[in-house]
């Protein structure tokens, strides 16, 4: 886990105060099994606000250029994480919206006692990712074998020896 700050939450957004920094991607200890290369580093962004109903929430924003591996070939798929998101923090989880009730784009928690920035941050990169990382059509290549132009049809040896010399 990389450093950050754990802060208190009540404060945080009350004072509307804002978090930034970088973090190597090899120091997220839960992507790592998602990743071919473990280079670059994540830039993220946490400010703390208050919402039009008085509730504490946090705007957070997450980019970087990761190195995946793709599920079809498992060679290396770039994917440019530029992630943003909102938290509403409720007091406790009867207070928690229904996931219907829940607006597109802002999630809501309990607020917790403590809010550790790292896992924080980790967590919205990981929700970030797609599910299956592929290449576009016909992006992936065996490594070492150049893909050729046309493929010879599976019966055309078959049909060679059929034929009278």
């Amino acid at each position: 886990m990389f450093e950050a700050p754990i802060l208190d939450p009540a404060r945080f957004t009350a004072l509307g105060e804002a978090v930034e920094g970088r973090v190597p991607v090899r120091d997220l200890e839960r992507l790592q099994s998602a990743l071919h290369d473990a280079g670059g580093e994540i830039r993220y962004r946490v400010e703390g606000l208050r919402t039009a109903e008085g509730l504490p929430a946090l705007a957070m924003h997450v980019e970087g250029n990761l190195s995946l591996t793709c599920q079809r070939c498992l060679s290396a798929v770039p994917f440019d994480l530029a992630h943003d998101s909102r938290i509403v923090m409720v007091k406790d989880e009867a207070s928690l919206p229904d996931l219907a009730e829940e607006a597109e784009g802002i999630d809501a928690i309990v607020q917790p006692d403590r809010l550790n920035i790292a896992e924080l941050v980790e967590e919205e990169i990981l929700l970030a990712l797609p599910l299956v990382p592929v290449h576009p059509d016909g992006g992936c290549r065996p490594e070492g074998k150049a893909q050729t132009a046309e493929r010879e049809h599976p019966f055309a040896a078959l049909n060679r020896l059929k034929k009278p010399s």
